[in-house]
């Protein structure tokens, strides 16, 4: 990257630091944002930002015109929503009205961050996507390859699990159960068989970002992950990196299931759930990845699970004084 550079999603957990980052290198940066305000102040002082939605065409327009290259990171990342066209809209038809606006900006290089569920090792072909959001964007990555094959310059990443210090929201559910472990008298798991799944923190996810808008192929896909662990070895680790020891509670696959049901209609009836079944099914499955290709392409580098809690677990400690 040598010109400036379009991120969105800015105000996310990944998206801070890849402004962050950004900012240490002395790069010019724009963000496209719906609420500017929750931007880090001293951040907001120090880029240009275009105050709109990825759903209007002109500000798309605007907010391309003149960079170098898109970090594309904005997306509808949740369980459920009430409006269940919410995932499509950001998920698949903001992405085509980006790369539109792109291409006739002459933008050299788009990233577009997608998840590791869409990896064709983790989505058996016989298996239709389960979840509105795996669905969409699945949809949204597969418009990115077209764009690439069709002469574009675009890579797309792929996060794993994502945890560190940041928003305590949706897309940060690993460390709001680190949360929960260092406050709660007990913590609830799923009895998940000890399948295995990647964990990453945000930092490195978003410095593989900047390395593969550098030196990614253009169409090329990447991992972004770190180390692979079971979830009841994880929270083991911060049991012995906090020096808190909590009761586990295993819940069986039925009663889990059974609690997503009910969390799905408490939605219907007006409240927001927080699961799914499609949710629930998905963390039976084995989501063991490797980064070797990152690695090896990207010089791309992660910190080891046994760090990047510790960094998170005293971050946390000083928002959640109750577990000190």
């Amino acid at each position: 990257m040598t010109g400036a550079v379009l991120v969105t999603g800015a105000t996310g957990l990944i998206g801070r630091y890849v402004v962050e980052d950004l900012l240490a290198a002395g790069r010019p940066v724009r963000v496209l944002a719906r609420a500017p305000e929750r931007l880090e102040p001293a951040a907001r002082r120090a880029i240009e930002v275009v105050k709109g939605d990825l759903a209007e065409p002109r500000v798309l327009v605007r907010a391309v015109r003149g960079v170098d290259t898109v970090l594309h990171l904005a997306a509808c990342a949740r369980a459920w929503s009430r409006n269940p066209g919410e995932f499509a809209a950001v998920n698949v038809h903001a992405v085509n009205r980006l790369l539109d606006a792109a291409a006739g900006a002459g933008v050299r290089r788009v990233v577009h961050v997608s998840t590791v569920l869409t990896l064709p090792e983790l989505r058996p072909v016989a298996a239709q996507p389960e979840t509105p959001y795996l669905e969409t964007k699945l949809a949204g990555e597969r418009l990115v390859d077209a764009y690439a094959a069709a002469g574009g310059d675009a890579v797309v990443v792929h996060p794993t699990r994502v945890y560190g210090p940041g928003p305590l929201n949706d897309a940060n559910g690993v460390t709001r159960l680190v949360a929960m472990y260092l406050d709660s008298p007990i913590v609830c798991r799923l009895d998940d068989g000890d399948v295995l799944a990647n964990y990453v923190h945000a930092a490195d996810v978003a410095a593989g970002i900047l390395l593969a808008a550098d030196r990614g192929r253009a169409g090329g896909h990447y991992v972004l992950g770190g180390e692979n662990s079971s979830l009841r070895g994880l929270l083991r680790l911060v049991g012995e990196l906090s020096g808190v020891h909590r009761p586990l509670l295993a819940i069986p696959r039925s009663a889990a299931l059974a609690a997503a049901h009910a969390s799905l209609l408490w939605g219907r009836l007006g409240g927001t759930p927080v699961i799914t079944p499609a949710w629930v099914r998905s963390y039976f499955d084995d989501q063991r990845v490797s980064v070797a290709l990152s690695c090896s392409e990207l010089g791309y580098r992660y910190r080891n699970l046994r760090e990047g809690l510790e960094e998170t677990i005293t971050w946390l400690r000083r928002r959640l004084p109750a577990a000190s």
